[in-house]
């Protein structure tokens, strides 16, 4: 029996060690900057951290000081090792789990082996680091809960003040859970209410401590975040996906959720045991999933619904860790039914990413380099060289003693025209809205608005905090703007407070052209312009009716108060938001449909002429649109009108600006 525990335990090690470097094998231990809309703001991020800008003041956003160990790029003040660290705690936390596995079924360790590889490896686990680390705080809540261990409760303090500062709209639900944890421990007698009083102290001393170091305004933090999380879905749901096709995978959702319901009837009774540990569970469960879902069906695109499913059979993996030991085969049958599902949507998937063809599919395992090179050339031995060469811990170590920040410059794809950086020069400049990348590569003194790309300002008060940023002793000398419509938006109906203050701090001075996109050149004044805001009309209106604009040959900023019924705040709830647009009729009597963000409307749109276009832009801020085409009417509508109610409060403002 000794020498079967001994050559079981040697057998693990063995594994665990493989496994490791399986680890470092697939990872880096940092990245090099790209080049896209996420990538911008990548960059923005560590530009902000590297001039000490104040979190929640200065730089708003999804994202905090450490969202660099999410994106892998670095700030040019921090080392390396910091990133080396908390990838180690990410391996320790999967080396713990899967040992737990080993333990709780020691006669199938071929199952738990392969399991393990196929769910942490070739799939990449939970791509995002920080839904990452609150996988393993819910870890080790359950565990402190079923063993009494403090340390495990010390565990979660760490990875929730990391989330924190990493993405805080998801820290905001870790510390609430953390807390109703603490008072479910003291309840169910876990711990005494000494060491939950010690515990809360130390959570909210160190993050505290991390506040000063990382140059958080705490209060700040909080509370934009909670202004980012109010709007976000309204402004980002969109549909990637075709509806047969979501179809299909929405029916791998349903019967992952419908295996589990099943095994938790099975075991129902114990639910209610060990003070409701069982319930409690699947709360935390529950929970997990319900965040997954929402994440990934915001954008409903193929890569965002590949990362929930790689969310789910880890999930299980909890649910067969912490069910009572009686039941554990049919956990485990459970969590096999589980994985089972995820590897055929995730085929799915690929099949859908690879354009539904099977060389598509197949090119959707080899990095990205070696799958176009494919296609251009046609498959040779020499690739499957290349990604056994590409997949080793040696690249791990290499990237270790070479990575330098300078090399992010080495190859810039993008390079500003000459006589524009002559003029920039060390002037502090912010490019609108949302190309940073532009910034980053040509090393320009940054110094962007709070709200640092567009399209995540997407309510009354966030416009508001970017608006003001223009009108203050802080607003940066240059501003680069371009016209660029996103997600069925109206180009010009965004960021309507920083339009205005452009027109109030700034002169249109320039026009150039970046990687084939125009862009406005504007400088700031030496005085800032006075403004007047007249009303000119309220209106009481209903969707889809007509409602004519007033003519002025002065901007006007027409605001809306639409909202969602209570099918449509339940559909916003549960899965997405109802779509609202506003067909807008010109004078030569042509007609377009743009979506309207019910909370960028509220705070106000300029209305009356028609600004789409580099040109009309130009002509907007220069000639106060004497050219432009001239809005005679709109009517707001919706495919899913049961979703807002259907009266609605409107004003129209003529805005003047004194010269």
């Amino acid at each position: 029996m000794q020498l079967e525990n001994s050559y079981f335990l040697n057998r693990q090690t063995l594994f665990l060690v493989f496994f490791s470097l399986i680890y470092f094998s697939l990872s880096l231990p940092a990245g090099y900057a790209g080049f896209n809309i996420d990538a911008s703001w990548h960059e923005a991020l560590v530009m902000a951290i590297d001039k000490g800008f104040v979190f929640g003041r200065d730089f708003i956003f999804n994202y905090g000081p450490l969202g660099y160990l999410n994106t892998g790029l670095l700030p040019k003040s921090v080392s390396i090792w910091v990133l080396v660290a908390a990838e180690i705690l990410t391996l320790v936390n999967y080396l713990i789990i899967i040992k737990l596995c080993f333990q709780k079924s020691p006669k199938n360790f071929w199952l738990v082996a392969i399991a393990a590889l196929v769910i942490f490896m070739p799939w990449g686990f939970i791509s995002d680091t920080s839904f990452t680390f609150f996988y393993f705080f819910i870890f080790w809540l359950l565990y402190a809960k079923q063993t009494h261990n403090s340390g495990a409760l010390i565990l979660a303090i760490v990875l929730s003040v990391l989330i924190f500062y990493i993405k805080v709209n998801l820290s905001i639900i870790v510390y609430g859970l953390f807390w109703l944890s603490l008072c479910y421990f003291w309840w169910a007698k876990a711990f005494t209410l000494r060491t939950l009083i010690f515990c809360l102290f130390c959570q909210i001393l160190l993050t505290y401590v991390f506040s000063i170091l990382l140059h958080v305004d705490v209060p700040a933090y909080l509370g934009a975040s909670l202004k980012i999380i109010d709007a976000y879905q309204d402004a980002m749901a969109t549909m990637l996906l075709s509806s047969k096709d979501l179809a299909v995978l929405l029916v791998f959702e349903g019967l992952i959720v419908l295996v589990v319901l099943l095994f938790a009837l099975r075991t129902f009774s114990w639910l209610f045991k060990n003070h409701f540990f069982g319930l409690y569970l699947y709360v935390l469960i529950a929970l997990a999933w319900f965040l997954g879902f929402k994440q990934a069906h915001t954008a409903v695109g193929a890569y965002n619904i590949f990362g929930f499913f790689l969310l789910m059979p880890p999930l299980a993996t909890l649910i067969y860790l912490f069910s009572e030991n009686q039941e554990k085969l049919w956990a485990g049958r459970m969590f096999v039914v589980v994985l089972c599902l995820q590897l055929v949507a995730t085929q799915i998937i690929r099949y859908y990413v690879g354009e539904k063809t099977f060389k598509g599919y197949v090119l959707t395992y080899p990095p990205d380099a070696i799958a176009n090179d494919i296609k251009e050339k046609g498959f040779e031995f020499d690739h499957i060289l290349q990604i056994i060469a590409g997949k080793n811990p040696v690249n791990y170590l290499n990237r270790l003693v070479s990575y330098q920040y300078d090399d992010n410059f080495k190859d810039s794809p993008v390079v500003l025209p000459v006589d524009l950086k002559s003029k920039i020069g060390n002037a502090s400049v912010d490019i609108v809205p949302h190309q940073i990348s532009h910034i980053y590569f040509n090393q320009l003194n940054y110094n962007p608005r709070p709200v640092i790309q567009s399209y995540q300002a997407n309510s009354d008060w966030l416009m508001k905090k970017n608006g003001e940023k223009y009108v203050s002793t802080t607003a940066p000398a240059i501003v680069l703007f371009r016209i660029d419509p996103f997600r069925e938006q109206n180009p010009f109906w965004v960021e309507t407070d920083l339009t205005e203050s452009l027109l109030r701090n700034y002169q249109l001075t320039d026009t150039c052209v970046i990687q084939q996109d125009s862009f406005a050149v504007f400088q700031k004044n030496k005085v800032l312009k006075k403004i007047t805001s007249s009303k000119i009309s309220t209106i009481k209106a209903k969707l889809n009716e007509e409602i004519p604009i007033p003519q002025s040959s002065s901007p006007i900023r027409f605001s809306a108060d639409i909202q969602y019924s209570v099918k449509g705040k339940l559909s916003r709830l549960l899965f997405q938001p109802p779509y609202l647009y506003c067909s807008v009729t010109y004078e030569n009597g042509k007609q377009e449909n743009f979506r309207v963000i019910d909370k960028i409307l509220k705070g106000g749109v300029f209305i009356n002429q028609k600004v789409i276009t580099h040109a009309e832009l130009s002509n907007f801020f220069v000639n106060k649109g004497v050219d432009n085409q001239r809005v005679t009417k709109i009517r707001f509508w919706s495919n899913q009108a049961s979703g807002f109610e259907q009266s609605f409060d409107g004003q129209f403002n003529e805005i003047k600006i004194m010269e």
